[in-house]
Order: C-alpha cells, then structure tokens, then sequence
C-alpha cells in the first residue's frame, strides 16, 4: 500500500544567521504590503485655471479642481473616470461653483478621459444647451496642476 506523506522543506540555519533570515522576511513582507496598499486606492487631485481668449467671455478666467482614484487606470489607450468610479468636480463658472451633480447628463457626466494615461480633458457641461466639450477649446487654455497629496481632494464646492 502506497502511503502519501506531506513534504516538508527545512532550512539549516549556521549560529548567528537566523537573525538575518528573520530581517530579510520582514523587510520582504513590510514591502510587499506597502506596494499593495498604495496600488489599491491612490486618489489624485488636481486644480484648474480657464483663461478665455477669443468669444463672448473673452478676458474672463475660470477655476476648479478634480480628484478621482487612480487604481483602475491601465494607462493605454482612452480611459473614462465618471462619477461611479468616484470622480469628484468642483468648477466655478460666472461667479457660482458647480459639483459634478450640476452636470446636464448627472450621473453619465461629467467624465475625465485620458489617452495613454495622461489627461486628454474634463467633459463637464453645467448650461442647458447642447454639450460643448470646452476642454482646451480654441479661444479656452486650460492649464492644469496635480495637487500635493496633503492637500484636500476636492475644494469645497458650496453653492454661492
């Protein structure tokens, strides 16, 4: 009769090493659980600034911000971030700011697109007309700066 016992490896450790093995297994396991914690929820912020150069509004600058959570992001080709992936928007058009629930088509909108993993625009459209998307429009530059990570994520975005 074949009898099947479990294999077990076992390390001879020379006086003196098991210290070292000890260090090493503990630097390997604290690394590792680091690397994961941070691949798995990274919120990104950034801050905004529109300076309108040609149109109806022309001298007229614009601000907000933007924050999402980066940890579904492959970085090829066009990504979409919206709302149920948990981008949050604060834009202050004409004296009054707007939250991503102010877009026209909330839920679907407003979206964040990026092509390759770098931003390609923010699809946020607050007017009753048809959607624009107004991102770096001719006649609107768009200049845009990540935050610090102990900055807040999102501006507070009180109706005024």
């Amino acid at each position: 009769m074949l009898k099947l016992l479990p294999k077990f490896s076992i390390a001879i450790v020379p006086p003196g090493w098991a210290f070292c093995v000890s260090a090493i297994t503990t630097a390997a396991l604290t690394t590792a659980v680091i690397a994961t914690s941070q691949a798995q929820n990274s919120t990104v912020s950034y801050d905004f600034t529109i300076n309108v150069t040609k149109g109806s509004l022309v001298g007229k600058s614009f601000n907000g911000s933007f924050s999402y959570d980066n940890s579904t992001l492959k970085g090829i080709g066009i990504e979409e971030l919206g709302v149920t992936q948990g981008l949050k928007t604060c834009f202050n058009y004409l004296g009054r700011n707007y939250s991503e629930s102010d877009d026209r088509d909330y839920p679907t909108f407003p979206k964040l697109v990026f092509e390759n993993g770098k931003i390609k625009q923010l699809d946020f459209w607050v007017q009753p007309e048809k959607r624009v998307v107004w991102w770096n429009l001719p006649g609107w530059e768009v200049k845009y700066s990540q935050r610090q990570a102990s900055a807040p994520a999102v501006q507070d975005c009180q109706k005024r």
